[in-house]
């Protein structure tokens, strides 16, 4: 028999229902990584969780392989994420030569690392073959769409470039308009302006074209084919209380002020505070240059007795303090009103940078090109969705994360020296994050309730894996 004939016998037979392969991938979220495949993170080799689905499952492991996909800690980046998600996708593609089904399951941003393989699958034309079912679990799906102008989509040479184009557009425009309005202008001053017109056109043109073909974001067209291949084998678990996704969906619409319309006024009380020492230190050290037998006569003068009352330059001195004190109460004033009128308007873009800033932060949105427009427990563009846990589920999950937050406070409570025999750390801050189980919060406790364990069997064994017992 031939090397080909032979492997196309071998071929035939791994892919025969009875000695088939499959994969269950796990992907854990956001600085959940560890730099080994083995230990007692859920999606780690010979942790509780997945112990505890093989027996529910009652899988054959030399048919079944559980694979835990790692993507360093999971950094909160956007950039990251689709970067795990082309890695991921090429993972795939090889089990799709190899004829192996495989199962996915994604927690957090996980869910959102296989998203982006999807996305890139059918980006590249090339969808999935051997994928069973996709599981997120708490996933909170971020839709980033381009950004509006070409000059927010460039960066260094091209932005320079584009901004030069424009410049240059608006003063050729602006020539050319002069030229209208004017009997006689001259000839190269006409001529500079056509220049300068389809120079900034042409490199507008150029740079336009550029990122249009050169875009590195997935267009809505994308998202929605992804719902057509792969809606169906979609399984989205979620808890109505899970606080990543109602965080990361709620911090758009804040907006509260951080810094107040008054904050100039306050720089205009430091500068009030500062003037008055200016001139008491000026006026001091006018007063230096006398010497003493100098002072005491030009005291006696101020003070002179005309006709039993005082002396004339004391009412003027005494005039002329009144006046400094009522321009000065003026100035700071109008300098008051000024602050006010200009800190209305600073505060705004202020607390809008601020804010944006946040935000970033909070979804990891590096992307330069493109801006979070909505979060959601679905990915963008499905029209088919996946309700939140029943409560029966929903309910054990919810005592699970209360329970331990209770220990959690105790702990706290100690570290904060609000308990009789607590002791104070000086590293308040390490002792705090130590307190910490990460069990408090619904969005990290998934994985340790039991009948979120048979839910998730469930799902799994509805996408067929039990037929690898």
């Amino acid at each position: 028999m031939s090397n080909d004939a032979q492997a196309a016998s071998t071929q035939e037979q791994v892919l025969t229902p009875g000695n088939k392969k499959a994969k269950l991938v796990t992907v854990h979220g956001t600085g959940a990584g560890d730099v080994t495949s083995s230990g007692d993170k859920w999606w780690q080799l010979g942790s509780v969780f997945l112990t505890d689905l093989q027996t529910r499952l009652e899988l054959d492991p030399k048919r079944v392989e559980i694979v835990p996909f790692q993507w360093d800690v999971g950094p909160n980046s956007e950039e990251k994420r689709r970067a795990a998600g082309n890695k991921l996708k090429d993972l795939l593609h090889s089990y799709d030569k190899a004829g192996d089904d495989y199962y996915l399951v994604g927690h957090s941003h996980g869910g959102s690392v296989i998203y982006h393989s999807l996305l890139q699958s059918v980006a590249d034309k090339m969808p999935f073959a051997g994928l069973k079912t996709w599981c997120t679990v708490g996933t909170p799906f971020l839709d980033y769409r381009p950004n509006t102008f070409l000059f927010q989509r460039l960066k260094s040479i091209g932005l320079t470039f584009c901004t030069s184009g424009i410049v240059s557009f608006v003063l050729g425009l602006w020539i050319m308009l002069m030229t209208i309005t004017r009997e006689s202008v001259n000839q190269s001053v006409i001529e500079m302006g056509h220049a300068m017109l389809i120079y900034g056109a042409i490199i507008y043109s150029i740079l336009w074209v550029y990122e249009r073909r050169k875009k590195t974001w997935f267009t809505r067209a994308q998202k929605k084919e992804v719902e057509q291949i792969y809606k169906d084998r979609w399984c989205g678990l979620w808890h109505q209380e899970d606080e990543a996704i109602s965080a990361l969906s709620n911090v758009k619409a804040i907006n509260a002020p951080i810094i107040p319309h008054t904050f100039l006024q306050q720089i205009i009380s430091s500068i009030q505070f500062a003037v008055v020492i200016i001139i008491g230190v000026y006026y001091a050290a006018d007063l230096a240059f006398f010497e003493g037998e100098q002072i005491g006569k030009l005291a006696e003068f101020f003070l002179e007795d005309t006709e039993g009352g005082l002396g004339w330059l004391t009412y003027m001195t005494t005039f002329m303090i009144a006046v400094y004190i009522l321009a000065f109460w003026v100035l700071i004033k109008g300098l008051s009103v000024l602050a006010l009128a200009l800190g209305r308007p600073l505060a705004f873009l202020l607390n809008n940078v601020v804010w944006a800033s946040i935000k970033q932060r909070a979804w990891g949105d590096d992307l330069l090109k493109e801006d979070v427009h909505s979060v959601s427990s679905q990915p963008p563009e499905f029209a088919h969705t996946c309700d939140f846990l029943c409560e029966t589920i929903a309910s054990p999950l919810r005592e699970h994360s209360e329970k331990n937050a209770i220990k959690t406070l105790h702990k706290v409570r100690m570290v904060l020296g609000m308990t009789e025999n607590a002791s104070r750390s000086p590293d308040l801050r390490t002792e705090l994050s130590e307190s910490l189980n990460w069990q408090e919060l619904i969005h990290t406790s998934y994985f340790e309730v039991p009948a979120f364990v048979d839910l998730l069997a469930k799902n799994l064994i509805d996408a067929g894996i039990n037929q690898y017992k």
